[in-house]
């Protein structure tokens, strides 16, 4: 338990996030991280799920449980240098629980994309899912400048070693917000 709390606290002031406001979930990649998300979303009939053209598969796969929940999904497109356009247009103001997840560095073209849809995308009062599986590795992150609600990292693409070690970073308020419908082994 020990270990397990420190490793929390130094991944929480590795990534400039205060522990007031930050949770981190241990998980076996960010794969599963994102899979811990989207199991326990609250989407619903009127929530949308807004997302970049270039995200990871894992991230794609939020698609799946917010449609069968009633959850509209949106892709933002890609330009010609495959970057993602401005997402403003496809961001409506959120009635519902809704989600706007994009990669912070397109695993796919190494494309960043500019942190502060974060803020923009949480004004209209979505929930934010930050993949920064690529984007971790070579660049620091502060969360206390870019307050992503849930940001999904790999130590492995980190550090290189150990393998099936990611996290779930997560504010405490996004956190309380999620239901998990199912709870036995392996999902502490």
């Amino acid at each position: 338990t020990g270990a397990i709390e420190a490793a929390r606290a130094q991944t929480l002031r590795f990534f400039g996030a205060d522990p007031a406001t930050y949770d981190v979930v241990f998980t076996a990649n960010a794969t599963g991280a994102i899979r811990v998300l989207a199991e326990a979303f609250p989407f619903g009939n009127g929530s949308r799920l807004v997302l970049t053209a270039d995200n990871h598969n894992s991230v794609n796969g939020l698609r799946m449980q917010a449609g069968q929940r009633g959850a509209t999904v949106h892709y933002i497109p890609l330009d010609s240098e495959l970057r993602a356009l401005d997402p403003k247009a496809g961001l409506k103001p959120a009635t519902q629980p809704s989600l706007f997840a994009f990669p912070a560095q397109s695993n796919f073209s190494g494309v960043r994309h500019p942190l502060e849809w974060i803020q923009h995308a949480r004004e209209l009062g979505y929930s934010v899912l930050l993949d920064a599986a690529s984007f971790a590795p070579t660049n620091p992150l502060s969360l206390s400048e870019v307050p992503a609600d849930f940001v999904a990292v790999s130590f492995y693409k980190m550090f290189g070693y150990p393998t099936g070690i990611g996290a779930l970073i997560a504010r405490r308020d996004a956190l309380a917000q999620l239901r998990r419908t199912y709870f036995g082994g392996g999902t502490v």
